[in-house]
C-alpha cells in the first residue's frame, strides 16, 4: 500500500557519501555508524539514506544520514552536518520482510503509482531504518510532483 503524503523532516543531521558493491550495504551502515559515534554524537533519530543512481553494474552511489541530538557537531572531512534536512510531498511504502527480496516489489509498487498517478520523480529513493531487533521494517520513500500537461501527453 502506497502513503501518497509523507515527508522526511530532522533537525541536526550528520551524512556521508559512499560509492560500492551493492552486497556491501550493511558494512559501509556500519563503518557510518562507528564513525558518528567517535565524534561523541547523541542519536537521536532512525538511519536512513539515498540511492543516487541506478545500480546497473551492481555499484550503489548512495549517502546515508542520520539525525543527531547535537545542535551543531565538527565532523569530518568527507561530513556535512545538515541544521535541517527536509523533503516535502513524498510518496511511501514500508517493508516488514527480508528487505533485499521485498525492496524490488516496493520500487515497482511506487512507480506504478507515480504512472497511475501522473506524478514524476523529484529526488533519489530514501530507505529509513526502522523498528527493533525483533521487527525490524523499512521505509521506502520517493519525492514527487505533478507533472504538466505537456509532458503527460508526449
Amino acid at each position: 500500500m502506497v502513503n501518497p503524503k509523507d515527508s522526511i523532516k530532522y533537525t541536526s543531521v550528520v551524512s556521508r557519501k559512499y560509492y560500492f558493491y551493492y552486497k556491501d550495504l550493511e558494512q559501509h551502515l556500519s563503518d557510518f555508524m562507528s564513525d558518528v559515534f567517535k565524534l561523541k554524537a547523541t542519536i537521536k533519530g532512525p538511519l536512513f539514506y539515498s540511492i543516487n543512481n541506478i545500480p546497473l553494474d551492481e555499484k550503489m552511489h548512495a549517502e546515508f544520514f542520520i539525525p543527531i541530538q547535537e545542535d551543531y557537531l565538527d565532523v569530518t572531512e568527507d561530513m556535512h552536518f545538515h541544521s535541517y534536512f527536509c523533503i516535502d510531498r513524498m510518496i511511501s511504502t514500508c517493508d516488514l520482510a527480508d528487505y533485499e527480496a521485498s525492496t524490488e516489489t516496493s520500487y515497482g509498487e511506487l512507480l506504478h503509482y507515480m504512472e497511475s498517478n501522473y506524478l514524476r520523480q523529484t529526488t533519489p529513493i530514501f530507505h529509513i531504518v526502522s523498528g527493533d531487533r525483533t521487527l525490524p521494517y523499512l521505509f521506502i520513500k520517493i519525492g514527487v510532483s505533478a507533472q504538466s500537461a505537456e509532458e503527460i501527453w508526449l
